[in-house]
């Protein structure tokens, strides 16, 4: 147990230095595999990072690069370390997907999160070479009180930790990296999971982690298209805050000077997918695989100092034997993972996986699933484009070319807008922690099921464009735009919805 332990903290501590490819980016074409040629200390520190619900392409810019603008700490580290550009999950479900990252083991129908069901774990592989744990579990509890100060004998519930103190209880785990003696750190990451509340700067859109409408990022609005956008707007804002949390990471490594000293593996539980008209956008099928399954994976070796790329067909479930494969240990445990670097998955061609109720697999030969995230790349970057982050609010809504102009002084429509806790736009104040770039509400006195297009001035610009929808079940009209952050000025802020019909503006 001790053995597969330490192999996924090293996988992931490898990982999340991967992430941060400036150097060595990816070239056409496939690139050739990596070889593992870096001797590792005898007893290297070791940190694994585990995000949350992280489809592993989001990264990618026009080049098929980690984008180092709006990802600049991902970059960084993937030029220090090995990225592994077709990592995939072998589960979608975090109770399950976070155990065989901490084990090797495939997941069974009724098996739990804790010890019960996984007496064999990287923390008991680590611990048998001596090694002191540093442990942040958040939806398991496989590292058992004896080994783990503050360890539990069942699983937390992932709710309430969803809910709030997710960078507190981050920033609590990296100010416990110090040197001294050779120390795991493991840490699951609730981000960029939702609630999608962050801005990459770190601000929240609004104070309390609930959605300003009620049911917007949930099976009620999984039908709309635009509001479907909006939410992965949203998701990707929270993505450059994940961003930032990693620099923060990798800072404290090279503040306490133990940097070049340390494995480093990032990686994710698995992704989800931004599909429109769908029931769940968390469980695989053959029609979300290119989703849901991508995630990222990093390596980085003690000592290393260069990037490299490989595209082996790396799984979550390879985390703690490649760690221990990196360390020059055996695992202490049969697992069904093999070392990320070894021959065995430099062969594979394909992705396989269980359902979420084990009923059946999922198979997808590896040209088709490549071909398919590609197409979802150039989906996502013709939508949120890449670089600036600016262009990350003009690719969605219709009636772009109306963002920048100067709101028109115009008559008002039959129809009424109320805007959701517009008490936060009369006094912004950036130090507070809140900045409320999500504008949204309900509109009365329109027809039936009526639609209507939409623009937002903030302080007499338009700053974003959007379409107004339904939630099921529900008769009132909504409606959700992200404004950047630039546009809201300390203190009071003048908003103005207009509706957009044959070109001509009506304020709301």
């Amino acid at each position: 147990m001790a053995r597969t332990a330490l192999a996924t903290i090293t996988a992931a501590a490898a990982l999340l230095v991967g992430l941060s490819c400036s150097s060595d980016q990816p070239r056409a074409g496939r690139a050739k595999p990596v070889a593992h040629t870096v001797q590792a200390p005898s007893k290297p520190y070791v940190v694994l990072l585990v995000m949350d619900e992280f489809p592993g392409d989001s990264l990618l810019d026009r080049r098929r690069r980690i984008d180092p603008v709006r990802y600049p700490n991902f970059a960084a580290l993937a030029a220090d370390g090995t990225w592994f550009r077709n990592a995939y999950s072998v589960y979608d479900s975090t109770t399950k997907a976070l155990p065989l990252i901490l084990d090797g083991v495939r997941p069974h129908p009724g098996s739990a999160a804790d010890r019960r069901d996984h007496p064999h774990s990287i923390y008991d592989m680590f611990a048998r070479h001596g090694y002191r744990i540093v442990d942040s579990e958040e939806a398991t509890a496989l590292c058992p009180p004896s080994l783990c100060r503050g360890g539990r004998t069942r699983r937390p519930a992932i709710i309430p930790n969803l809910l709030g103190g997710r960078p507190e209880r981050f920033n609590r785990w990296v100010r416990s990296i110090e040197p001294g003696k050779p120390a795991l750190w493991v840490k699951h990451l609730l981000l960029p999971h939702g609630p999608y509340q962050y801005l990459p700067s770190g601000a929240r859109t609004r104070p309390g982690p609930g959605d300003l409408l009620h049911g917007m990022n949930t099976v009620p609005g999984f039908h709309d298209e635009f509001l479907t956008r909006h939410n992965e707007q949203r998701y990707l804002l929270q993505l450059g805050f994940t961003d930032r949390l990693l620099g923060r990471l990798v800072r404290r490594l090279k503040d306490q000077g133990i940097y070049d000293d340390t494995l480093i593996v990032a990686t994710a539980d698995h992704g989800i997918a931004f599909q429109v008209g769908v029931q769940t956008r968390r469980s695989v099928s053959q029609s979300n695989v290119e989703e849901l399954t991508p995630v990222p994976l990093f390596v980085k070796r003690p000592g290393q100092r260069r990037g490299r790329i490989s595209d082996a067909y790396a799984r979550t479930l390879d985390v703690t034997p490649t760690i221990a494969d990196v360390l020059g240990w055996k695992v202490g445990h049969p697992t069904d993972g093999h070392s990320a670097f070894g021959p065995i998955t430099r062969r594979r061609h394909g992705v396989t996986l269980s359902t979420r109720d084990f009923s059946s697999v999922v198979r997808i030969s590896g040209r088709r699933w490549e071909a398919r995230r590609r197409a979802v790349v150039r989906r996502r970057l013709r939508e949120f484009g890449s670089g600036d982050i600016g262009s990350l609010f003009t690719g969605i809504g219709p009636r772009r070319e109306l963002i920048g102009r100067t709101a028109p002084a115009v008559g008002r429509a039959s129809v009424r807008a109320s805007l959701a806790q517009s008490d936060l736009f009369a006094n912004v104040r950036r130090a507070s922690g809140v900045v409320p770039t999500q504008v949204a509400g309900d509109l009365r006195g329109g027809g039936d099921g009526a639609k209507r297009d939409l623009a937002i001035a903030v302080n007499g610009r338009i700053e974003a464009v959007g379409r107004s929808f339904y939630l099921q079940d529900d008769p009132t009209e909504h409606f959700a735009l992200m404004v950047p952050d630039s546009a809201l000025r300390e203190g009071r802020n003048r908003l103005e919805l207009f509706e957009v019909v044959a070109g001509r503006l009506r304020r709301l």
